[in-house]
């Protein structure tokens, strides 16, 4: 019998282990001996009962973004100083971005890229201290093992929180455009049409997961946790046609990017029952946009809005604040876009330089403790033209005037605000 251990660390955010989740299922369809699989969660389960649960297992992977990653290597250290011969496997953004990990006392080995297929290969035998991943196609993967990753927690979770019970679900790998601040092409690769394009789902088959997950869990709404969900309009289309060929009337929301969609699109989603596009803006300024990389203009932004708006779509925008070369006037034109495209959700992050982001540098943020820092919150990053309290009081300011805009509006309340005052007492 072969005992495996898979473990989603603990991280602040929390959300569904679906990697772990598609790696379970991979591992237990294609593995040929006797299988002892179990999976932990930082968010759910005690350091002790993970650690516990680790006894005598002869594998323990775990998937590590930045900020989790401090929290796996403790547990790390525990299980190999009960269990040396245990092999701890590390993978996921954190140890892709930064192989140099392999060499910690307590990581046997390391998985760089996607991990269904290499991870059956390291629990087959594979002692290799770096393991190259392998890109599988969508439609070969079996679906992500959800009573393994205990995806109910999560579910009940949510609706504990507010009400509904949520899915996620996966659509596409590789993301088309290369943002300077986002590290999802270190895993996936940088997206290139012919070495490595977009590998997607059929949507026939997407849509008997979500049937069979829908009923399951008992959700009454889904989302998609690809970076980009519309890598094209048709996809979406064909999507959207096929959940209403089928009946699944479930609301749902997904994450896009305004320059893959068009009109016809959004007639589709309002069809399809799509309850809320989420959009990156990240600024207002199109020489902010032109530096992220993002291949985006807030013309084109602007006018996603307008769409959204005109089916009854709910639009929620994601704002990026820290660019190295943004200045006051760039974040006030940020404030104007807002103002016009008028959000019914607005966010605002701080840039964090994670490893695998082209904002990373060893020479400076090699000693990052990433359990205190990510993109809602650090205390290091700055600019040429704004000091780290200075984004964060713009973060802070634009935080209090939208939540106040938001109370106002769902009130129907007619007071105006004040808020070119609030932004001078703020800044």
């Amino acid at each position: 019998m072969t005992k495996v251990v898979l473990i989603q660390p603990y991280y602040e955010n929390i959300w569904e282990a679906i990697g772990l989740g598609f790696i379970g299922a991979y591992l237990r369809k294609h593995f040929t001996g006797d299988l002892d699989l179990s999976f932990f969660q930082g968010n759910f389960d005690t350091d002790e009962e993970i650690i516990a649960g680790c006894l005598g297992a002869d594998v323990v992977g775990f998937s590590c973004p930045s900020p989790a990653y401090p929290h796996a290597l403790r547990l790390a250290k525990s299980i190999k100083l009960i269990n040396p011969d245990t092999r701890t496997v590390f993978g996921g953004w954190h140890p892709t971005a930064l192989p140099e990990v392999a060499e910690e006392k307590y990581i046997d080995q390391i998985v760089l890229g996607e991990g269904e297929i290499s991870f059956l290969d390291v629990v087959n035998g594979n002692t290799d201290p770096v393991v190259q991943g392998i890109k599988p196609q969508m439609d070969e993967l079996p679906w992500p093992d959800r009573k393994l990753i205990k995806n109910y927690r999560t579910v009940d979770l949510c609706e504990s929180m507010n009400g509904l019970r949520i899915g996620s679900f996966q659509c596409n790998r590789v993301c088309p455009v290369n943002c300077s601040f986002c590290a999802e092409r270190i895993v996936t690769g940088r997206f290139n049409k012919q070495l490595n394009p977009i590998r997607s789902r059929s949507v026939d088959e997407l849509c008997d997961e979500i049937e069979s997950v829908i009923e399951e869990l008992n959700l009454n709404y889904f989302k998609f946790v690809d970076a980009t969900f519309d890598i094209s309009a048709d996809l979406v289309i064909r999507f959207c046609k096929e959940k209403i060929k089928r009946g699944i009337t479930t609301p749902w929301e997904c994450l896009i990017h305004a320059s893959f969609a068009t009109e016809e699109m959004f007639e589709w989603l309002k069809k399809s029952n799509c309850n809320q596009v989420n959009v990156g803006c990240e600024s207002g300024s199109d020489k902010i946009l032109r530096d992220v990389g993002k291949g985006l203009k807030i013309t084109t932004i602007a006018r996603v809005f307008k769409w959204a708006k005109k089916y009854n779509i709910e639009r929620r925008g994601f704002f990026l604040l820290g660019m190295p070369n943004e200045t006051r006037e760039d974040i006030f034109s940020t404030e104007k876009l807002i103002d016009e495209i008028d959000p019914d959700v607005v966010g605002f992050t701080i840039l964090c330089p994670y490893p695998g982001t082209d904002h990373y540098d060893p020479s400076i943020h090699k000693d990052v403790d990433w359990e205190k820092a990510d993109e809602y919150s650090n205390d290091f990053w700055s600019t040429e033209h704004n000091t780290n309290i200075e984004l964060k009081a713009w973060q802070a300011y634009f935080k209090t005037k939208y939540d106040l805009l938001l109370c106002e509006r769902q009130e129907d309340s007619s007071q105006s605000g004040g808020f070119g005052d609030m932004r001078e007492e703020v800044l």
